[in-house]
Order: structure tokens, then C-alpha cells, then sequence
């Protein structure tokens, strides 16, 4: 059992495993993949999230691109529009002046221009600045497509493409939806959860950091070959991609195709996105774009009109390389639109899928997602991992028709991160561990992660204020009534949290837990219990 610092190294995603998956589970051993060490990029930091802000410094999933284009476009007609009100006052004043000695006629034309002028400014206004109305929906309501598709172009409510970058890619509004628990701290560099229905962002945390997006690249190159290609058409490796495929890493994650097979398109998807094989990203580039480079060209242009300005492609399966990188924000996003495709929401969604023979071997496939198999409501997604201690998942969840995304990169406890992501995003909290579920029927890979044995229910996670949030009920502790939660006995007197603190009038903070409630006065520094 390895460990990293003083943590377990948390379970392999499907980036590492390699050759046909087996049923049994079986924990391949493989050399370690030195990381490609990237220098820092700048970005942009977030609040921390245990501070309940509503407006915080991030991106907007539904961008402002209609309403920036159309300021563009109305700078030309107020400048026009400008200049001819410019020339027709110059012509009324020499007008005036030669009819000055009318005094009928200059009193009837002092009051045109009185009437005239607030019509003239007001239009030139309306012309050059877009309607507040107009503004406030493209904040608020993600905009639809028109477009259909038997391939399953994304349905109504995705994010509308667009091709010009906004002034500002870097604002968002954070919008809670859960407003009687705290935001969850994590383990994680970046955290990102996004409601798939409506497009608000609920939870933003170093949202526009780039790092290495691993595995969960492929959603684009699903995305991309769904555009260009038919899930039905067949593909056969040839002599060009077999030499291409054969550039991969030895260990890398492979589906397993050789030279002369024939596979359709669909097929190569699972092969894609359950075992995450980048030999199928090779050959799917390939056959459809003639080359490598030109897929991961599309792959670019497709990231640039979905809003995901803190992403660059640079090859279609995710291995490290520099230059490929991603942030929580737009794997958020790519993670919805993805979803929003059915065929992809449905192969993400399978934990085992039987390749009957071909023109290929006959394949069991098994998806490396563990989220599929213990967390209620998964139904899709991708993780990663770079063969070190960072781990990175992009997971969708629906439960009572409410679809959600979470986000979590660089990871050392994802399973911790995205759980309680996903618990305050619902607003449920109802205690469920991959650990628990592991006894029940077995969870892919569990081996490689001592089985969740580290999972438990009095775990906690530091706070920015120096306190703890308790992973069980959702809720932190910090602060006087801490300290006197720690020296009077903690959980075993006390219980859980199940209250944010709350401040009365005279100064004292109140903190309810199972078996008490902790008073403790902000002036004198005492503390009782009730």
C-alpha cells in the first residue's frame, strides 16, 4: 500500500490501465510515470469557498458573447449617428441666423430644437448600448440551439457557441443552492459544480487554474468525433495509424487495436471513454482528420466557442505534454455539453459493455469511473489521473430529474471532494462511503485504494478560518466554540454539528451539535452548553 506524504495514494482511474480490463478486477503493477512538471501559470484565485459570497471573480458558463458583440457592432452607428446630429445642428444654427430677423420664426424654431434634440440623444443612445433586458437574460438563462442531429448534438440549454472571446472571460455569479450548509472545502487544487439544467454556477473554487486535464480530454475527442463522424461507420486500422498508435507509451492506457482490425466508430467510444484507451483517441483522429494535428485543430476551435478560454488542446487522449491544460470552469463546461449529447451520456453511463467479435477480438469492457458504481445518481463522466497522487473527475449526477456536474483537479481524496460536492449541491447528506458500498458488491479497482478503509464518518477537513467541516453532516466547526467543543470531550459528548453558528444581539455565537448546543459569549470568552 503506497503512501503519499500521509495520505494513501487514492484508487487509478481508467488513464492507467492498459491491455484488456478484466472482470476479476485484477491490480496491474506498471512502472511510475514521471509528471511533465508544468512552470505555474498565472490565474485567477477565487474567494476561498467556506466564505458564502454570491458574486465571486470567476467565469461565466453562459457568456455575456451576444451582448459584447452587440456593443461592437453599435460603436459604428453611434458614431454615425454622432456626426449627422453634428452637421443637422450646424445647419438649423446658420439657418437661424438668417432668419434672425423673423422674431415669429426664430421663437418657432428654438422650440423644434427644444422638442427634437432629447428624441436625437436618446436614439443615438438606444443605438449605441444593447437593452438592460437583453443583458439580464444572456446572465441568466442559458441560451438553446437550433441545431438537431441523429449523432446528438446537444439539446436546449446548452451554452450558445461563439466565436469571439469577451472582454471579461474571467466573471461569473455564484449562486448557492444550498444556503443551510456552508460550501465544502477540499483536498482538491480546483473544484467546480454547475447546475447542468439551468447553467448557473453554484460552486467556483480556483475555477480558472490551468493543470494538466489528463483523461478527461477525451470528452472533447468524443465530442469532435460525434461532429464529424457516424457512430456507424467502420474504421480500420491501417498501416498509418498502427505506426501512430505505436508512438504511445508502452504503459499507457490502451484499448488494445492492431493493424488490420475494423471497428465502427461507436465502438471505438467505449473504447475511449470505459477504458480509457488512448490508442482508440489516435485512431479516431486519424481516420477522421487525416491527422493528429488537424483533429486536435477542431478540438481548439470547438474549446474557443464553447467559452472555455482557460483550455488548449494538444493531443486527443490527454497524455502529458506542454501546452495541454484545462481548468475547473471548462471542464465544467465541456463536462455539460458532453452530457448534453446521448450517445456520450449513455456510453459514460455503462459499467460494463460486452464488444461482441468481429473483424476484432470479442471485448469485455469495463469503465473505470468508480463514482459509477457506489455513488447514487451517477450517470456519466470521466476521470483521470497522472499516474502519480493527482487525480482529476468530471461526474455527472441526477436525482429527482436535478442534473448536476462537479468538478474536481488534482486531487489527492476525490472520492472525499466529490462526494461532498455533490451532497451540498443536492442538499443531502444522508452518509453513503465507497467503503460501506465495497462490502455490498465490489467497486472497480477498489484494491488500489486499500479498499476505502481510510473512508469513515468522523473524518474532517481544515477550514480557512483554522476550523474543521465534518465531512458526515456537512457543517464546520472554528472559533471559541471549538476550543471548548475539543476540551469538553468532542464527538463522544457532543456529537456532530448539525447548525451553522449563529450570532445573537448580545454578542454570544451558538452552535447546535446532536446531543447539545454550545453558547459561547464573543465579550467575556466563556462558554456553556444547553
Amino acid at each position: 500500500m503506497d503512501k503519499i506524504g500521509s495520505k494513501y495514494r487514492t484508487p487509478s482511474e481508467g488513464d492507467e490501465q492498459s491491455g484488456d480490463t478484466q472482470l476479476t478486477y485484477r491490480r496491474s503493477r506498471r512502472r511510475r510515470v514521471t509528471p511533465y512538471r508544468f512552470q505555474p501559470d498565472a490565474f485567477y484565485p477565487d474567494e476561498h469557498p467556506e466564505i458564502p459570497t454570491i458574486r465571486r471573480a470567476s467565469l461565466q458558463l453562459n457568456a455575456q458573447h451576444t451582448e459584447k458583440a452587440s456593443q461592437q457592432q453599435g460603436k459604428k452607428p453611434a458614431l454615425s449617428n454622432h456626426t449627422h446630429n453634428h452637421r443637422q445642428r450646424s445647419s438649423l444654427k446658420d439657418h437661424l441666423q438668417s432668419l434672425s430677423h423673423s422674431r415669429a420664426l426664430l421663437i418657432v424654431g428654438t422650440l423644434v430644437i427644444l422638442i427634437l434634440t432629447p428624441i436625437m440623444i436618446t436614439s443615438a443612445v438606444f443605438n449605441s448600448h444593447p437593452s438592460s433586458t437583453s443583458r439580464a437574460s444572456n446572465q441568466g438563462t442559458p441560451a438553446s440551439t437550433s441545431r438537431t442531429s441523429n449523432r446528438g448534438t446537444p439539446a436546449k440549454g446548452t451554452a450558445v457557441p461563439v466565436n469571439q472571446r469577451p472582454a471579461d472571460p474571467h466573471q461569473i455569479v455564484i449562486i448557492p443552492s444550498d444556503t443551510d450548509h456552508p460550501p465544502p472545502p477540499v483536498f482538491a487544487q480546483s473544484a467546480y459544480l454547475l447546475d447542468a439544467d439551468t447553467g448557473v454556477t453554484l460552486y467556483a473554487y480556483n475555477p480558472f487554474k490551468h493543470i494538466p486535464m489528463l483523461s478527461t480530454t477525451k470528452l472533447m475527442t468524443a465530442v469532435i468525433a460525434l461532429e464529424i463522424g457516424n457512430p456507424a461507420q467502420k474504421i480500420t486500422i491501417t498501416n498509418a495509424i498502427a505506426n501512430d498508435v505505436n508512438q504511445l507509451s508502452p504503459d499507457s492506457s490502451l484499448f488494445g487495436v492492431k493493424k488490420g482490425e475494423t471497428y465502427t466508430l461507436s465502438d471505438l467510444l467505449y473504447g475511449l471513454l470505459l477504458p480509457s484507451g488512448n490508442d482508440d483517441g489516435v485512431v479516431i483522429a486519424d481516420s477522421l482528420s487525416g491527422n493528429i494535428k488537424n483533429f486536435v485543430a477542431k478540438m481548439n476551435q470547438k474549446a474557443l466557442q464553447l467559452g472555455m478560454y482557460d483550455t488548449h488542446y494538444m493531443n486527443p487522449h490527454g497524455l502529458l505534454q506542454p501546452g495541454h491544460y484545462s481548468s475547473a470552469h471548462d471542464l465544467a463546461v465541456i463536462g455539460r455539453y458532453s452530457m448534453s449529447i446521448p450517445l456520450i451520456h449513455h456510453i459514460t453511463g455503462t459499467r460494463v459493455y460486452h464488444l461482441p467479435p468481429g473483424k476484432h477480438p470479442d471485448r469485455i469492457l469495463i469503465n473505470g469511473n468508480q463514482f459509477l458504481w457506489w455513488y447514487p445518481g451517477v450517470d456519466g463522466g470521466k476521470p483521470g489521473w497522472d499516474a502519480g497522487s493527482n487525480f482529476l473527475q468530471v461526474i455527472s449526477c441526477t436525482r429527482n430529474h436535478h442534473h448536476l456536474i462537479g468538478v474536481v483537479m488534482h486531487s489527492n481524496n476525490f472520492w472525499t471532494d466529490m462526494r461532498d460536492l455533490l451532497n451540498w449541491g443536492f442538499d443531502d447528506f444522508t452518509w453513503i462511503s465507497p467503503h460501506d458500498v465495497d462490502f455490498q458488491h465490489p467497486i472497480v479497482y477498489d484494491s488500489d485504494s486499500n479498499y476505502f478503509a481510510s473512508d469513515r464518518k468522523e473524518n474532517t477537513i481544515p477550514t480557512a478560518d483554522k476550523g474543521r467541516y465534518y465531512i458526515y453532516t456537512g457543517f464546520s466547526i472554528s472559533g471559541p466554540i471549538m476550543a471548548f467543543f475539543d476540551r469538553g470531550g468532542g464527538l463522544k459528548k457532543f456529537g456532530y454539528p448539525i447548525s451553522p453558528p449563529s450570532l445573537s444581539s448580545t454578542q454570544v455565537s451558538s452552535q447546535r451539535f446532536q446531543h447539545a448546543t454550545i453558547h459561547c459569549s464573543l465579550t467575556t470568552k466563556q462558554c456553556t452548553t444547553t
